[in-house]
């Protein structure tokens, strides 16, 4: 019997802290924090995606365990590790990094920013790099408790930090281990990640430390059976990329093949944020000259896209092209429904609607798409159809319905700030047209950014009042079903 999917507007919790021993948890949420707790104060590896997620960590080791955080610990340069760095310094904590962390904090931050935001996280300010370095500064002692910081070998990133306590047999190891889902092996423009076999050195050394328990970047504890998987998953791809590049294949057929054939043993692991594809890609980038580096240029969209056949008749009015559209939809044909939706802003480019169409299409597609990273694929191009329709048409309400969507699901998901989507949300319930659907849209929409807040009595009466515009909107009676 299959078990009944989860409520996708169901109230959300954003993070949960996960007792390792007596004196050391871990922070599982999108990304993992592993916190410390000695005697006279606690220390934080890793500081979340968001400011927003890091508040909610900081508040709650407050409230848990009424100390001060007298430090905060980056394991590597990357933002989802490192993007709640001012939270903590406010709270009195000192910012650590290697190094070679802080350097590439500040040489990479853009091109991240830009991909991250492609992706729809919502990044708010740089992070603050830390002035503190983990070469220069003797164990860290909590009281009672000391933390070796120790420079890993080259991984996911050419800079990593291994956070070691001996006392309890536990080791925050960063991005160097991810569990729980297909592995992130960095992206394919970089010169860093799985090319060669540094990442099993890298392993060798977690594996040398016996720790009872390590903490990956992402995903849950590890311990040698997770770590086992890892280097398999490792070994695997190190071996068959360069075996069908040798036999002359190119990029893309070697892809096709190895996506086929891929053994039961790789396509069963869930795929969270890396994929099988991300991995040919980045030991592809190894093997040969990619030019000038930048974010992605190599990689095939994720997006299925079929071009409707020139020949045929193509339909009279938007809501010609909305039926054409929707058809697709229901007959699960969703590259036939963006091919349709694409071609109706080509063969009317002048028209709102059509981009807002071609954008509600992107973001239904990137429901069926399970790498975070990936949806960005859908992601990027509806949020600049959604642009294009607001400067064609400056305020235009379905624009403006789409936007707020978005932005209000991205923060529900993602424990984002819920200002942006907000705002645009407000302009909407603004105009004087409103028909019933989008009465209920945009207090559904309002009510689920209340939901994110924790605010559960205006999310409540929020989704009523969907219901009350619209009596067949299914998702307000979802929401209240939770």
């Amino acid at each position: 019997m299959s078990s009944r999917p989860p409520n996708p507007f169901a109230p959300r919790t954003y993070g949960e802290l996960e007792k390792l021993s007596d004196r050391v948890y871990a922070w599982r949420n999108i990304v993992n924090s592993t916190v410390f707790v000695g005697d006279r104060g606690l220390a934080v590896v890793d500081t979340q995606v968001n400011p927003g997620l890091a508040r909610r960590l900081r508040d709650h080791l407050v409230k848990t365990f009424n100390k001060p955080i007298m430090y905060a610990i980056n394991t590597h340069y990357h933002w989802d590790h490192t993007a709640g760095n001012a939270i903590f310094q406010e709270a009195g904590a000192t910012l650590i990094s290697s190094r070679r962390t802080a350097v590439a904090m500040q040489e990479r931050f853009r091109r991240q920013y830009d991909f991250l935001a492609s992706r729809g996280f919502e990044m708010g300010n740089d992070p603050i790099v830390p002035l503190t370095y983990a070469e220069d500064i003797p164990p860290l002692d909590l009281g009672g408790l000391t933390l070796e910081l120790i420079r890993g070998k080259d991984a996911e990133t050419t800079d990593p930090t291994l956070v070691w306590c001996a006392a309890e047999r536990i080791l925050a190891a960063g991005d160097t281990v991810m569990t729980g889902s297909f592995p992130i092996f960095g992206q394919p423009s970089q010169t860093e990640g799985l090319e060669n076999d540094a990442w099993l050195a890298a392993l060798a050394e977690i594996r040398d430390f016996d720790a009872t328990l390590v903490v990956p970047g992402h995903g849950p504890v590890a311990r040698s059976g997770e770590l086992d998987l890892l280097e398999r998953i490792i070994r695997y791809f190190l071996a068959e990329v360069p075996r069908h590049r040798a036999a002359g294949r190119t990029l893309e057929e070697t892809i096709t093949v190895m996506e086929d054939e891929l053994p039961a043993w790789i396509s069963r692991i869930p795929e969270v944020w890396g994929t099988p594809r991300y991995a040919i890609l980045r030991v592809w980038a190894g093997l040969v000259d990619l030019g000038q580096p930048g974010w992605q240029h190599v990689k095939p969209s994720a997006v299925p896209r079929r071009f409707p056949p020139l020949a045929e008749t193509l339909p009279e009015g938007l809501s010609g092209w909305e039926a054409r559209v929707d058809g697709c939809l229901e007959g699960g044909d969703q590259a036939g429904a963006i091919g349709f939706a694409k071609l109706a802003t080509e063969e009317r480019p002048r028209d709102p609607d059509s981009w807002v169409l071609y954008a509600r299409v992107l973001i239904a597609v990137s429901r069926t798409i399970n790498s975070v990273l990936e949806k960005g694929d859908c992601f990027d191009p509806a949020k600049r159809a959604l642009a294009h329709a607001l400067a064609l048409r400056p305020g235009w309400t379905p624009a403006l319905i789409q936007l707020g969507q978005f932005h209000a699901m991205l923060a529900f998901r993602n424990g984002d700030d819920a200002a942006l989507a907000e705002g645009l949300l407000e302009q909407a319930a603004a105009a004087a047209d409103l028909k019933p659907r989008q009465r209920a849209e945009v207090a559904f929409y309002q009510a689920i950014c209340a939901r994110a807040r924790g605010h559960e009595d205006a999310a409540t009466a929020g989704f009523r009042s969907a219901q009350a515009a619209d009596p067949s909107y299914m998702p307000a009676t979802l929401a209240l079903m939770s």
